[in-house]
């Protein structure tokens, strides 16, 4: 600093309070954004939690009939899919019963 310069302290308080001024409000940005994230990450667990619910109580209504309709319903669509995962589930049987 040059001796003729004169120091004004009310001009490096309000650079000073802009520089904090400025910290407080992007400190206020990140909560928002913090908090904006947190609610859609409780939206999609909810929405998670919801589904696998859903498909819990489906498979626990679900009985071995009707799995077994539905398997017969999928080979009677698709017969080329399924021979070919009856010979593959036939070949790995057979592998892991092997002598």
């Amino acid at each position: 600093m040059n001796a003729n310069e004169t120091v004004d302290p009310a001009a490096e308080q309000s650079q000073a309070s802009d520089g904090t001024c400025c910290g407080i409000r992007s400190a206020a940005e990140a909560v928002e954004r913090a908090k904006a994230e947190l609610k859609r990450a409780q939206e999609f667990y909810e929405d998670v939690r919801r589904r696998t619910a859903e498909r819990l109580d489906a498979v626990r209504k679900t009985t071995v009939g009707d799995m077994m309709d539905c398997t017969l319903n999928t080979v009677r669509k698709h017969p080329g899919v399924g021979l070919t995962l009856a010979a593959a589930a036939g070949f790995f049987l057979g592998r892991l019963f092997r002598k």
